[in-house]
């Protein structure tokens, strides 16, 4: 959909308002809540509510029990897993093997036979675009193979008003003078 009246000229219904452009405005109120005997700080600090401890010396442990006196949970009742299985049988153990191996040591499958543990390991080569050794940008790139090189070679052209008849905008055109009361 095409923009309607770009260049602000046409007027709108009211004074100082363009045709097709609707004017929003928003407004908020901001409030601040105090806290505590600073209120003009604006922020909690929580130190009125709760002792601050310096040390972990300083903090009460208490041991929670449960059961019957007993100071962890042993998961054992009341959670249906009374029949508990504590490691796994050795029948339902199957190791998993690598080419034969217990543990995969990435030499081989991996299109990377033989490893280089030193870049001086890696042999180097230079890439190719084409025929040529670098990429020039200057084919298939979507239709620019009239790639300019300096701004001289950039053709220009002025941006025109009122029908192409001037090159600035004096927004004269059609707009009811805005008063204020």
């Amino acid at each position: 959909m095409a923009l309607l009246n770009p260049s602000f000229e046409d007027a709108g219904t009211l004074p100082g308002e363009a045709a097709h452009w609707t004017l929003t405005a928003v407004t908020s109120l901001e409030e601040l809540a105090g806290f505590g005997t600073a209120p003009e700080e604006a922020w909690e600090d929580f130190e009125r509510w709760f002792e601050r401890l310096a040390s972990p010396d300083d903090v009460i442990v208490v041991l929670a029990f449960f059961d019957t006196l007993k100071g962890y949970e042993a998961f054992e009742s009341g959670w249906d897993n009374v029949v508990y299985l504590y490691e796994l049988p050795p029948v339902q153990l199957v190791s998993a093997t690598f080419d034969g191996h217990d543990a995969e040591d990435c030499e081989s499958g991996w299109s990377n036979v033989p490893y280089a543990h030193e870049w001086s390991d890696v042999a180097g080569m230079t890439g190719m675009f084409g025929t040529e050794p670098r990429e020039g940008f200057e084919e298939k790139w979507h239709g620019n193979e009239a790639y300019a090189w300096t701004w001289a070679g950039v053709t220009s052209s002025h941006a025109m008003f009122d029908a192409g008849a001037q090159g600035v905008e004096e927004f004269e055109s059609a707009w009811t003078r805005a008063t204020t009361q």
